[in-house]
């Protein structure tokens, strides 16, 4: 029986690789096994981590061994007893959440693209040593230490869950509802408001905590910021979360009410620490226990991601760091995000949910089109059913209350749910027939009663035809808009000084009315210079023509498009009745 797996990670910044020892005493002669994942929980996405290693020798007693490559991750040596070594190389320069980065500023690593897997020791204790660190460099990570510079964990799932983050690190440390949280900020970035940070953070996490019961997923969490230029993105962990973000989104000085670039950067603490309950505790059947060697397919990742997706801004407003005026212009934005997508027409959201795979993480020039976000559109039915919850138990119920008895379930159990019932459970917590809506929101391509669902909180929807760039937003009882028809190309694009290249043609929109595909480079309206599509084409008439010229594929063509009007698709919402209001935002 193996005690104890003990990995060793060195870097080599120049060449941004980590250099891996994995040592353990075997005492029989049975085969070793030993595979790395194909994918990372909580990215739904086949990444072939192997495809890193550039080279990998096995040695046992200090005679080397062979090592056979089975498949694209999986390796085999002969049994024997004795002290084995497996050494192995990973390139890393994958500047995301959920690979391997390494160069002489920084070091980053999510578990599962770095460590083997020895089948038949999943549940001993996994041990992880850093060594031959540049000497200022700091480490930041859950896992929990157990010496200077090593970490162990009680199993391999466990060991992959904590991701390190390695290099020069600020640490600004706070306690929520008693338990340690530390945010481990990392990358380049001006002075700015630390105080304003850890005091929005800490009411987010005190407000989170406090909406489920006890006892919490975790009995500390750290945060892992790193900014630089134009990042984004966010992988959830039990008890830490890997973030990116840019760094003029960190609260400068004297700022005031947060700025958007600010409330994305809570929404996104707020999303990432909410999956400690929604995801890494309850969780899809499918995914208890995890396989990692294959998809592992669910319709129900919109209950996952699309409910955290809701709460993420939701909690925003009831944590105070927004105002309820802020989280309607968030939600305006998120609403029509999904109207303006033709593939919500296509797709359901169970669909979108098990084809994450292959399109969702896969999406091209065609997808708006063709899919729908289960993030996006799940975070609208999960709206949807958490105001259709209280308005028919006459506020005994809501979606909070529905989410606590999930937790309470897992806690009990330790089990995941199956497909189909999660709903069904619902239902069953409530004590309401919500089957209709069920049907409609997940298994159909209906539109989703967002207008009634939102009145019964005292907030008006309404849907107008205003330019894509408008985005949707939060209106005012004075403010006005515009009545008459506008332009809309039914492209998405990317406009440079000497033109604009079409990245997305929508369905049935002018430009592909005008047979224009993905990629054309537009540089002429009218016999015009193309300097800004957007405003040229604002400036024209519903109805009339266009003459565009292009380059496809370096020749030049030219085309006549009809200018169409925008599709009333843009949300604006309005307060009705605050009370209404305040009371579904802050349960008063």
């Amino acid at each position: 029986m193996i005690e104890m797996l003990n990995y060793k990670v060195a870097p080599d910044p120049k060449k941004h690789q980590w250099q891996v020892s994995l040592s353990f005493k075997q005492n029989n002669s049975l085969p070793v096994m030993l595979s790395l994942p194909d994918w990372v929980p909580g990215s739904y996405l086949i990444r072939d981590f192997s495809r890193h290693i550039t080279a990998i020798r096995a040695f046992c007693d200090g005679e080397e061994q062979v090592l056979q490559q089975q498949n694209k991750s999986l390796w085999q040596a002969e049994g024997r007893a004795g002290e084995w070594q497996i050494c192995y190389t990973v390139y890393a320069f994958d500047l995301s959440v959920r690979g391997a980065f390494l160069s002489t500023e920084r070091g980053f690593f999510d578990g599962a693209c770095l460590f083997l897997r020895l089948a038949g020791a999943e549940n001993v204790p996994h041990r992880v040593e850093l060594a031959q660190l540049p000497p200022h460099w700091q480490t930041a990570t859950s896992m929990p230490s157990v010496g200077q510079g090593v970490f162990q964990t009680a199993s391999y799932m466990a060991c992959i869950d904590h991701p390190f983050e390695l290099g020069r690190i600020e640490f600004l440390d706070f306690e929520a509802a008693g338990r340690p949280h530390r945010i481990a900020l990392s990358g380049i970035y001006p002075d700015f408001d630390r105080d304003r940070l850890v005091a929005d953070i800490r009411k987010i996490c005190e407000t989170e905590l406090a909406m489920f019961p006890e006892p919490a997923p975790f009995d500390a969490y750290c945060f892992l910021l790193h900014v630089g230029d134009n990042l984004y993105g966010g992988l959830e962990h039990i008890s830490s979360t890997a973030l990116l973000a840019d760094r003029g989104s960190l609260p400068p000085y004297g700022m005031g009410t947060a700025n958007p670039e600010y409330t994305q950067l809570l929404g996104l603490f707020s999303h990432e620490y909410f999956h400690a309950w929604n995801v890494k505790s309850i969780k899809p059947e499918a995914f208890a226990p995890y396989d990692l060697s294959r998809e592992n397919y669910t319709e129900q990742l919109w209950a996952f991601e699309g409910i955290t997706s809701y709460y993420d801004d939701l909690l925003l407003v009831r944590s105070g760091v927004i105002s309820p005026e802020a989280y309607l212009h968030l939600l305006a934005q998120g609403i029509t995000r999904v109207q303006q997508t033709k593939g919500r027409l296509k797709q359901t959201l169970a669909e979108s949910s098990f084809s994450a795979w292959h399109k969702f993480y896969k999406q091209d020039e065609n997808s708006p089109n063709a899919i729908v976000s289960y993030y996006q559109k799940g975070a609208l039915a999960a709206l949807c059913l958490d105001l259709l919850i209280r308005s028919k138990s006459g506020g005994a119920w809501s979606l909070d209350g529905v989410m606590q008895q999930h937790y309470r379930d897992w806690l009990d159990t330790k089990r995941g749910i199956p497909e189909q019932q999660w709903q069904a459970r619902c239902q069953e917590i409530t004590g309401l027939d919500l089957q209709a809506f069920f049907q409609t929101a997940l298994y159909s391509t209906e539109e989703l009663p967002l207008v009634e669902c939102l009145s019964s909180v005292g907030v008006d929807l309404g849907w107008h035809a205003l330019p894509r760039s408008h985005g949707g937003g939060f209106i005012k009882e004075t403010d006005t808009v515009p009545a008459q028809p506008i332009p809309d190309f039914g492209a998405r694009f990317r406009q440079n000084a000497d033109g604009a290249l079409l990245t997305h043609v929508l369905s049935d929109g002018s430009a592909e009315q005008a047979a224009l595909c993905p990629q054309d480079k537009i540089i002429a309206v009218n016999g015009y210079a193309c300097r800004d599509l957007a405003a040229q084409w604002a400036a024209l008439s519903v109805g009339s023509r266009a003459s565009l010229h292009f380059f496809r594929a370096g020749v030049l063509h030219e085309t006549q498009a009809v200018v169409q009007a925008a599709e009333a698709d843009t949300a604006l919402l309005g307060i009705r009745d605050a009370a209404l209001l305040e009371q579904w935002l802050f349960g008063r």
